[in-house]
């Protein structure tokens, strides 16, 4: 019998399919959405931001080249001469010559330039000189009614300033709105101010400006405006504020919320962004209204719903059948693997092609073949981890049979007077004995110290007094908290590497030093030492902790190496081996410990407890 619950694994399977990658679908259209939102504003801010930049930037051409214009007037030797005769002489028939050569140079540099609407010269004794390209009459009859002049400091130090939109009079009862640019005029060479000038430009020049304001959706939407930091209107794009205030366009409160954001102007929200010219003290503004970027939102979304529904209609298919597919022959399975858990292993699935069904059903053949296998497998390998067992505990009574061997050569050859046996014997005996347990437990450097004076009584022996060790090893330092075997196999190293081919004269010097917080131990020679390629190599392989050195044949290095990596996992990575050597000169290498007093670990024996008490 079929239970239920292995009749409902297909409506399971379509389920469970549909569901999760139904989430996956809504998951990945979400994250689409809110991302193409966000890049849909950022672009559009980028962009905003590079044309509100190159708006900003053509105007700021276009007033230097009003600024060199206004130097080219007030340095023209006739105008300057023309106003110091104008204030030396009260004639009137002179004074109207001096008119008609002023006005007559003003109209020169006026007319080239089809934007600017006027040009002012305004004396100091209130008299004015006018030109215009229009027949309108002058619209300033004295310096003391401009509005902008209050004194001889009304530049305020600066070159010039740029007044916001007026309107002047060009004729025939027409009206054009203007700009001014106004500045001093000094004497020259002096630097007194003998009058001002006043320079009218139509405010058209700034819609020349705008390039391409048509070229895409984001142009066409967006609105320019071109004002001063109080909200005066110098110029916006549709032409309905151009000249007036408008209280919430303030750019300096904008200015101070940043180089962009959102705004609420005229009851709708809009995204700005501003740029303030540092030359002419005017601001660029450019909004952009949110319903287009809602409208693009909607474009989008609309989009994803189309596409969400479709991927969703088509999931529903797939997982149905590929519940359908999947659930019969594990249903098959399922009976198969029941049987076998009752113990029938005869159970076989009947293999038909290779996709992942047919590779399962091979499986399962094999794992049945293979049970009666593995469980011999099981039982020899109890039989072997036995044997083992048993070679460790031999392995363990070896070295406790060579120590009582040595012990008793070292008896038999004082009985018969061979006292340098005995010696040799007795010092072999206790390097076994120091080196035979608890290689992971500090030791005082005392014990340490020992341990190499019984290494060195066998060397001596050997070498017949080839070299000779000295030690220079505070009193205060002998308790000091070392690793067991770090320091010994320096000294056989000096020896082997840096004495071996000395035959006399030879020297290794052991030292120990506190320096803050650490304990050096130093052990020099003055063999052979080592060339520079080969000092490199040592310290690479010194510094590769988690790499076996390459040439294992060199015994040097690999032993350096195990002492470093030793220290450095006991104590840390900040302690461990170094070494300095140049050829001729011999070798030194530096061991680095905490400075710590030693104290016994829990439970410690003595060495003789170890040998004796039947370890």
């Amino acid at each position: 019998m079929i239970r239920w619950d292995d009749c409902m694994l297909k409506t399971k399977m379509f389920i469970t399919f549909s569901v999760v990658a139904l989430f996956v679908v809504i998951v990945t259209i979400l994250i689409f959405y809110y991302k193409s939102v966000s890049d849909i504003r950022s672009q559009t801010l980028s962009l905003s931001h590079t044309i509100t930049k190159q708006f900003s930037r053509t105007f700021e051409l276009y007033v230097q080249d009003i600024e060199k214009l206004s130097v080219s007037i007030f340095g023209d030797p006739a105008i300057q001469g023309s106003l110091l005769d104008h204030y030396a002489s009260r004639d009137a028939v002179k004074q109207n010559e001096i008119e008609l050569s002023i006005n007559s140079r003003l109209f020169t540099h006026l007319q080239p330039r089809p934007q600017l609407q006027s040009i002012y010269i305004f004396s100091l004794d209130d008299y004015v000189y006018f030109v215009s390209k229009a027949s309108g009459p002058k619209v300033s009859f004295s310096l003391r009614e401009e509005s902008w002049y209050t004194g001889p400091e009304s530049m305020n130090g600066g070159k010039f300033r740029l007044l916001p939109v007026s309107m002047e009079a060009t004729g025939a009862n027409s009206r054009e709105q203007v700009i001014s640019f106004v500045r001093n005029i000094n004497r020259i060479p002096y630097r007194e101010i003998i009058a001002y000038m006043k320079i009218n430009i139509n405010v058209n020049v700034i819609e020349d400006m705008l390039v391409n304001s048509n070229g895409n959706e984001v142009e066409r939407n967006m609105r320019v405006f071109m004002a001063t930091d109080a909200g005066q209107i110098v110029y916006d794009n549709k032409g309905e504020l151009t000249g007036q205030a408008d209280g919430e366009l303030t750019a300096a409160s904008l200015a101070r919320q940043g180089g962009d954001g959102d705004i609420s102007w005229q009851g709708k929200r809009y995204l700005y962004t501003i740029e303030k010219s540092a030359y002419t003290g005017w601001n660029t503004m450019i909004l952009i209204p949110n319903d287009f970027l809602l409208s693009k939102q909607n474009s989008l979304r609309y989009i994803l719903v189309l596409v969400g529904l479709l991927a969703t209609l088509l999931i529903a298919v797939v997982s149905y059948v590929l519940s359908h597919q999947i659930s019969l022959p594990l249903s098959y399975l399922m009976k198969k693997m029941s049987r076998v858990e009752q113990g029938d292993f005869s159970q076989r699935m009947e293999v038909q092609g290779n996709n992942e069904i047919g590779r399962l059903s091979r499986i399962y053949n094999n794992m049945l073949d293979s049970i009666s296998r593995l469980i011999n497998e099981v039982y020899e390998s109890k039989l072997v981890e036995k044997n083992a067992q048993l070679s460790a505990l031999q392995a363990q009574i070896n070295p406790h049979f060579l120590y009582n061997t040595l012990n008793i050569m070292k008896s038999i050859s004082r009985i018969r007077g061979i006292e340098e046996v005995a010696e040799m014997s007795e010092s072999l005996a206790e390097l076994f004995q120091y080196s035979m347990k608890n290689l992971q437990h500090p030791v005082p450097l005392r014990s340490e110290l020992d341990h190499i004076g019984n290494y060195m009584k066998i060397q001596q022996h050997r070498f017949s007094g080839r070299f000779e060790l000295r030690s220079d090893i505070p009193g205060t330092l002998l308790q000091a908290s070392v690793l067991k075997l770090t320091i010994q196999p320096l000294i056989e190293n000096a020896i082997i590497h840096g004495l071996g081919r000395m035959r006399s004269g030879g020297c290794i010097e052991l030292g120990a030093r506190r320096s803050g917080r650490l304990l050096v131990i130093e052990v020099s020679d003055n063999g052979v030492g080592m060339d520079e390629r080969r000092l490199v190599e040592l310290r690479r392989s010194l510094a590769a902790a988690n790499r076996f050195p390459e040439d294992e044949d060199d015994k040097q290095g690999i032993g350096l190496r195990n002492i470093g990596q030793r220290i450095q996992l006991m104590y840390g990575e900040q302690y461990g081996i170094a070494i300095d050597s140049s050829p001729g000169r011999g070798t030194v290498v530096r061991l680095e410990f905490p400075c710590v007093p030693y104290k016994p670990f829990k439970g410690e024996k003595s060495p003789n407890e170890y040998l004796s008490g039947g370890g």
